[in-house]
């Protein structure tokens, strides 16, 4: 009698080809037998920790994980900007779809990002409806940065492009102002709160958060979502800084548990 072994958990390579050439990432299984819920899961600018960390606790979770690196970035192809990001992610939601194939339960499928990826997180849950829900961690309304520089001013948000651009292709504070011009609203953190607030959503923010404070950034969308009297939000506060660097352990479990609720495993 022949014994079937389980499937090991695993990971493998990604690549996709974008709008403007590859995408790369990862694909982390969980093993068992799938399909299994399916996370995308989107990094912020430039990524330096890339969440993989978070991708490794969720696939222990039982999480099939997508990441990758947006255009420009992390050797992905083409130029760097907020609004390819966009696009991308929708490129890579695109696949995770036309590509289930035993692997994704699409019925099951969330968004995870951090700082500008959580405002790409906002982004996919609020217009796919693909996404089931999310986990948005202290995201970026880059509607203030592009304010700041369609303004002429040069301040905060200038010098988090000005460290990024070591990073990526392409980008600078001037590139930064054409795209913010071309696509302004869809910058606005805010504006997707109404459609947020149809799904469940996970908001996680970080007290001593100087990058992206608080009450700039997180607490208006939380208010917003919250004004919508849905009741599908949670909030959870950590006392750390925008990359949780002290309680990152804590994070991953809440963020983890939080998508096990969900996906009811």
């Amino acid at each position: 009698m022949d014994i079937k072994e389980p499937k090991a958990p695993s990971s493998r390579a990604l690549l996709i080809r974008g709008k403007r050439g590859k995408l790369l990432g990862n694909i982390f299984l969980p093993g068992g037998d799938g399909p299994y819920p399916v996370i995308l899961l989107m990094h912020g600018i430039p990524g330096i920790e890339k969440l993989l960390d978070f991708a490794v606790g969720l696939r222990e979770a039982g999480f099939a994980v997508v990441t990758f690196h947006y255009s420009g970035c992390w050797g992905s192809d083409g130029v760097y900007a907020v609004s390819h990001c966009f696009e991308d992610c929708f490129t890579v939601l695109d696949h995770i779809e036309e590509n289930a194939a035993g692997d994704f339960d699409l019925s099951r499928v969330y968004a995870l990002g951090h700082s500008m990826g959580g405002l790409m997180a906002s982004r996919v849950t609020a217009l796919s409806p693909l996404v089931q829900g999310a986990c948005i961690m202290v995201p970026m309304d880059f509607r203030l940065a592009a304010e700041e520089a369609l303004e002429g001013r040069e301040g905060h948000y200038k010098m988090i492009i000005d460290v990024s651009e070591p990073w990526v292709t392409g980008l600078s504070w001037a590139k930064f102002r054409e795209d913010a011009a071309a696509h302004f609203d869809e910058m606005d953190l805010i504006a997707y709160a109404p459609a947020l607030a149809d799904k469940p959503i996970l908001t996680v923010s970080a007290a001593r958060d100087i990058l992206l404070p608080k009450a700039d950034h997180i607490d208006r969308l939380d208010a917003a979502i919250d004004a919508e009297g849905k009741g599908n939000h949670r909030k959870v506060l950590f006392d750390s800084d925008h990359s949780f660097h002290k309680d990152r352990p804590l994070v991953r479990k809440a963020v983890a548990e939080y998508f096990r609720e969900l996906a009811e495993i």
